[in-house]
């Protein structure tokens, strides 16, 4: 899979433009010189811990020995479930639900940007991309836009609007929709093949 499309899928899981009203309301009445402090210190500890799964898949599926057909299906499953969380938001979620005060590592760099999902998909990547180097740049492109959208947080709320951010979401979550399906059905091509054989 090529980078970009890497990056796209990534960013599309951390879903920064949902958690800009969620970032507001959590460093709501701190200064602006101390908000970027936070959000600084939050991605580098996503990113931390994007790292660490990357490669901590490849060691884990290297272990338990999972066919490639099995992690195509089930990245393809784990995108489609993002996608309807996106679409179709619970009302007993964590961004329904925050805490008071200013995030240390929960819960804005993790689970709201580096999720179970995320790292899931991650570790799925690390074992099923022939070039380690090409996830390694997805996860750091994607956490470049994503930061770059929570450094603009406010003027991007202004501007959009919360009607705004939400089409803008739901809009990502059907990306991320068509995205699971081709995962899904490329899975059950080679499910098709590995069985004529």
């Amino acid at each position: 899979m090529e980078l970009i499309n890497l990056s796209i899928i990534l960013f599309l899981i951390m879903d920064p433009i949902g958690n800009i009203s969620s970032f507001l309301n959590m460093v709501q009445g701190i200064p602006a010189e101390r908000r970027r402090v936070i959000i600084i210190r939050e991605m580098f500890i996503a990113l931390i811990a994007m790292v660490v799964f990357n490669y901590l898949g490849e060691f884990i599926f290297n272990i338990l020995s999972v066919s490639e057909t099995t992690l195509r299906l089930t990245s393809g499953a784990i995108l489609f479930l993002v996608a309807i969380k996106i679409l179709f938001p619970s009302t007993d979620s964590l961004r329904a639900n925050l805490p008071s005060g200013e995030p240390f590592v929960t819960p804005l760099a993790i689970p709201l940007i580096a999720g179970p999902a995320l790292l899931a998909t991650i570790m799925l990547f690390a074992h099923l991309e022939t070039s380690q180097e090409a996830v390694l740049g997805a996860i750091f492109v994607a956490w470049i836009a994503a930061a770059a959208i929570l450094f603009f947080a406010a003027p991007i709320q202004r501007t959009l609007g919360n009607n705004g951010l939400m089409a803008c979401e739901r809009l990502m979550g059907l990306i991320l929709v068509m995205l699971a399906i081709q995962r899904f059905l490329e899975g059950i091509q080679q499910l098709v093949k590995s069985c004529q054989l």
